[in-house]
């Protein structure tokens, strides 16, 4: 197994890296799965709220140890994103443990990693407010502030601070991307790290190509004329939901404003979510399917993938 675990602050392009590795390494050609953050049964994250910070440290630490002797004979590349910095920061900062207990975790977690093949992409920001704002701007400005100091202001790190305004949250932010950095500093994986503050996804790609060795494969490219094919609704009737696919601006389009990218000519993908969309070619030629292939939270959590049949 080759492991590649890709880190950095919520909303930094941990998900859109994740997926162009995984795309990159099967492109040249290794056998590759994808662990996103919201994928359906994810082997290293936890299920169930635990409220005590030992007991979700041992079982972190327990499903990290099941995840690595289950995967040892498999000759895949698996690429897995926030199991190594988010996950663990995030749960125990809002438990508003003692901070080093947090680094020290992560520094066990390496500790049964140096004996495999593992590399580390780690995303940030010198200053990390900038990613912070460019985060809050792009999912809703103080809206989504409030609502996430709503999601959590019962947390102890909220309770514990006064539970003062919103504004908060940021305090939060800030210190999760001090503990990762904390907790790079003492990493003894291979890693490369990426300072992303000016968004430069060209060259930051042209790193990750150069450290792993690859030569990059862009995605196919398909003509509007087919896209085109693709439009109409879907329906899941045991889900009872529709999928709406349209072509806006020349692109694929689902779930309102979501661009499908091409994996092959029918087959296409989200960067930031974990969901590729196959459409089903009939024996007269229409794709009067699609089937949900990636298992997420939403949209497919079978082996088989969830199928959608066309309705208009």
């Amino acid at each position: 197994m080759k492991l590649i675990l890709v880190e950095g602050l919520p909303g930094s392009g941990k998900s859109t890296t994740a997926r162009y590795i995984a795309l990159q390494s099967e492109r040249n050609r290794n056998k590759t799965e994808l662990f996103h953050e919201s994928a359906f049964q994810h082997p290293i994250f936890l299920q169930n709220p635990i409220s005590n910070h030992m007991e979700w440290m041992e079982l972190y630490i327990s499903n990290w140890n099941k995840f690595l002797n289950d995967q040892k004979d498999n000759e895949s590349t698996i690429v897995m994103e926030s199991a190594l910095f988010q996950s663990p920061i995030l749960h125990l900062l809002h438990m508003d443990i003692d901070r080093e207990i947090i680094v020290q975790l992560i520094e066990n977690i390496y500790s049964r990693l140096t004996d495999i093949n593992c590399s580390l992409v780690y995303l940030y920001q010198d200053d990390p407010m900038v990613g912070i704002n460019r985060m809050m701007k792009t999912r809703g400005d103080r809206l989504w502030l409030n609502n996430k100091y709503e999601q959590y202001k019962d947390e102890p790190y909220y309770v514990n601070r006064g539970q003062r305004s919103p504004d908060l949250h940021l305090d939060f932010l800030f210190e999760y991307a001090t503990i990762a950095r904390s907790a790079y500093s003492r990493c003894s994986l291979n890693s490369l790290a990426i300072e992303n503050t000016n968004w430069d996804w060209s060259k930051y790609h042209s790193s990750i190509l150069d450290y792993f060795g690859w030569i990059h494969k862009p995605d196919p490219v398909v003509p509007l004329s087919e896209l085109q094919k693709f439009i109409g609704i879907y329906r899941n009737e045991e889900m009872n939901f529709d999928i709406n696919i349209e072509v806006k601006d020349g692109q694929l389009r689902i779930f309102g404003d979501h661009h499908l990218k091409s994996k092959d000519t029918n087959r296409f993908y989200l960067d930031n979510i974990s969901i590729v969309v196959n459409f089903v070619r009939s024996h007269s030629g229409d794709f009067n399917e699609l089937i949900i292939e990636e298992k997420d939270l939403v949209g497919n959590q079978r082996d088989e993938g969830t199928r959608f049949v066309r309705v208009l």
